[in-house]
């Protein structure tokens, strides 16, 4: 059925002269409007929406994850601490912290001199009395030992005109592998090994 012009209203015809005179520049589509995003707001109701369609269990997990990171990191804080004493040779010092350990002459040492070992976890607090005052070509030196030839200096010391002296060292072997204190009369030669002029010497210590 064809339509003839008269037939359409003159609104329209009107409308339709005013289409047809437009430019093909100005039927050129209009550009896609931009994606929605929703604000800020929308998205915070929408995290709590599904925290409360997950029964409430999405922020105590918020919680309770760092607590066990925390816990995680303490443990391996000590296991690091318990593993590099066991490297370091201190393992089992801490079986005779807080015990004194007698030390008596021996060898070239003098009758009547005598030490006390105060022993801590790390460190060791020697106390010495009857010793001869060597001069400045000379000194004390401090050992654990296993035999003779298996030592672990600890550190040297003089003594005064009165024959004491008190002196804090690190205690950096076990007591189970060097379980012998020995105190030794050393040249200041600049040899690092033990003279063989032992003064005082302890029972091996007890683990």
């Amino acid at each position: 059925m064809t339509r003839r012009d008269d037939d359409i209203p003159a609104e329209l015809r009107d409308v339709g002269a005013r289409l047809r005179a437009l430019g093909p520049e100005e039927w050129e589509p209009a550009p896609p409007p931009p994606p929605l995003r929703a604000t800020v707001a929308q998205q915070h109701a929408s995290v709590e929406r599904r925290r409360a369609g997950r029964g409430g269990r999405f922020a105590p997990g918020l919680v309770r994850r760092p607590a066990l990171a925390a816990a995680a990191a303490l443990v391996l804080v000590v296991l690091g601490t318990v593993l590099g004493a066991l490297i370091a040779g201190g393992g089992g010092s801490s079986r005779v912290a807080g015990r004194e350990v007698a030390l008596a002459a021996v060898g070239d040492g003098p009758r009547g001199a005598h030490a006390a070992a105060r022993l801590r976890a790390t460190t060791m607090q020697l106390t010495v009395s009857g010793l001869p005052r060597v001069g400045a070509g000379g000194f004390y030196e401090v050992w654990m030992m296993r035999d003779p030839t298996h030592l672990v200096a600890l550190g040297s010391f003089r003594v005064g005109a009165d024959g004491r002296a008190r002196v804090d060292l690190p205690v950096t072997a076990s007591p189970r592998r060097f379980p012998v204190l020995d105190v030794s009369r050393e040249a200041a030669d600049g040899d690092p090994a033990h003279s063989g002029h032992s003064v005082l010497r302890s029972q091996p210590i007890d683990n």
